[in-house]
């Protein structure tokens, strides 16, 4: 992205079944610890008043926003020694907001189908790699959730995807204070000097709970939006039984009533979420005539390499 682009935020319009409302409890610029209100988990960000010149703003709170998030905690922390010279984080905590357009932290959350795992292993955490001795690696939510024990004895690598979201919107839940939800950016636009270098942005978006549009100030903008719905041509962008992966969960629900009826389904693609789908309508419509159609002569193996 060039720092003169418009950038309009675009993130999946589903909610997760696990997670935090939206903060909204600040209305004063000058806070004292004792009229914030009280959290289960808290990270070492505070909250910054809109008025105020950010360090950074993210655009979507999904798991690159979330991860930045850890790090910076962890280097506030001063668990990870990596971090120890970033610029900027001594003597106070960066002054940080993400913006969200969901109303809630939710991640693949219309994918979430019985059985499905993770390809990757839980490993590979917001944390574990970087900085083991973190307080958001998926072995101390286990152990926060007294589920240390039983996952061990599950004797694999590969948490179930529901387990796994669970875990993020756990993680998520520390940012409160930072994050607003129901947040649409709809224009990031530079601020120059008079000599023409770039010196701020301005960060504007609506509140899509009441209509109003918000502006914030940040030296640095992260663009993290995520992927959006792409339905290929020829298929229709808006017919009702036309769907795309993403919101599989919600609306198979509406249109795959009845688990005896003889529907007839073709699932187009042969990735990870073509074939959980495939399998769950298997698993779960038995006359139903369900087909894959994929582009190959074969379906791939996942790839589960250490790399």
């Amino acid at each position: 992205m060039t720092p003169h682009a418009e950038v309009s935020q675009g993130m999946s319009d589903s909610s997760a079944p696990t997670a935090q409302k939206a903060f909204t409890a600040f209305l004063s610029e000058n806070l004292e610890e004792s009229t914030l209100p009280a959290f289960e988990n808290r990270s070492h960000l505070r909250y910054t008043p809109e008025e105020e010149l950010h360090d950074v703003i993210c655009v979507g709170f999904g798991p690159a926003s979330l991860a930045i998030g850890v790090a910076l905690h962890d280097a506030l922390d001063g668990t990870d020694p990596s971090l120890d010279d970033v610029p900027g984080l001594q003597g106070r905590p960066p002054k940080v907001a993400f913006l969200e357009k969901q109303s809630q932290f939710a991640w693949h959350a219309g994918m979430l189908l019985p059985g499905a795992k993770m390809q990757i292993t839980f490993l590979k955490d917001m944390a574990t790699m970087r900085n083991p001795r973190s307080e958001f690696t998926f072995m101390n939510y286990l152990h926060q959730k007294h589920r240390l024990v039983e996952f061990a004895n599950l004797n694999t690598f590969l948490p179930a995807r529901v387990e796994y979201e669970d875990y993020m919107s756990w993680c998520a839940s520390w940012f409160e204070e930072v994050v607003s939800y129901d947040q649409e950016v709809v224009k990031v636009m530079p601020e120059k000097s008079a000599s023409g270098e770039i010196t701020a942005f301005s960060v504007v978006s609506r509140n899509n709970q009441t209509g109003r549009m918000e502006t914030r100030r940040t030296k640095h903008v992260v663009i993290a939006a995520g992927g959006r719905p792409n339905i290929p041509k020829p298929f229709p962008s808006n017919h009702p039984k036309v769907i795309h992966s993403s919101k599989f969960q919600y609306i198979s629900k509406q249109l795959f009533k009845d688990h005896q009826a003889p529907y007839k389904v073709a699932v187009v693609g042969n990735g990870q979420s073509a074939a959980e789908i495939f399998d769950f309508l298997h698993a779960n419509y038995p006359n139903a005539t369900t087909r894959l159609l994929i582009k190959g002569g074969a379906l791939r193996p996942s790839d589960d390499s250490p790399l």
